[in-house]
């Protein structure tokens, strides 16, 4: 499976579900020489970073950590030069590579005010490309589901939903943490960011 011709068969799993495991095994049996992008989508980060390290003992591969705050500039040769050094910084290890912070690259809204339809940015466009030239799986983490538009769904090989969890005791400790860390405003106000809908996969 590479990104120029994705299939479906793991285009919308959760972390708790049997596609998971199924993707698993995808990836330890993964050549050398493929790529493969997966979209890790939602707010429950225990869960992301439990999904990571099972993919990495899967793939039998290392993780690597880029965040995409420090990579993503307003201008985009600064950004094209900062993804460059990281793909190549890991060119021949094969290294899974995981993206924090992946609504700072993806899409951009554009026309009128209130338009729910994001487009790819030429930097993401370009760090798809890269990420297709990777030799090995690459993970790109977006807390929104509206955040991952079109273009960067359709490129991905898997996507991956994780909610928050059914306990009450757990999903309030999950907010207070999160509104300790990071105050009140939460991210983005156009749409939706939560909306759990089909056309958000």
């Amino acid at each position: 499976m590479d990104l120029a011709t994705p299939e479906d068969t793991f285009k919308n799993i959760t972390f708790q579900g049997a596609g998971f495991g199924e993707l698993a095994e995808h990836l330890s049996a993964l050549p050398d020489d493929e790529s493969h992008l997966s979209l890790f989508l939602g707010l429950y980060q225990p869960d992301k970073k439990r999904a990571l390290e099972e993919l990495g003992r899967a793939a039998g591969k290392s993780v690597e950590t880029v965040d995409f705050e420090e990579l993503v500039s307003r201008s985009e040769s600064e950004t094209y030069e900062a993804l460059d050094r990281i793909f190549e910084q890991h060119r021949n290890t094969g290294a899974l590579l995981y993206f924090r912070n992946g609504d700072q690259l993806c899409g951009v809204y554009t026309g009128y005010t209130h338009s729910k339809v994001k487009y790819a940015s030429p930097q993401e466009r370009y760090f798809l490309q890269k990420a297709k030239e990777h030799k090995g799986p690459v993970v790109v983490d977006i807390s929104e589901f509206s955040a991952a538009d079109k273009t960067i769904r359709r490129a991905a090989g898997s996507i991956v939903r994780f909610t928050l969890p059914d306990s009450p005791v757990k999903r309030f400790l999950w907010h207070l943490r999160n509104y300790t860390l990071h105050g009140f405003e939460l991210r983005s106000k156009r749409p939706d960011a939560y909306a759990d809908t089909a056309e958000n996969y």
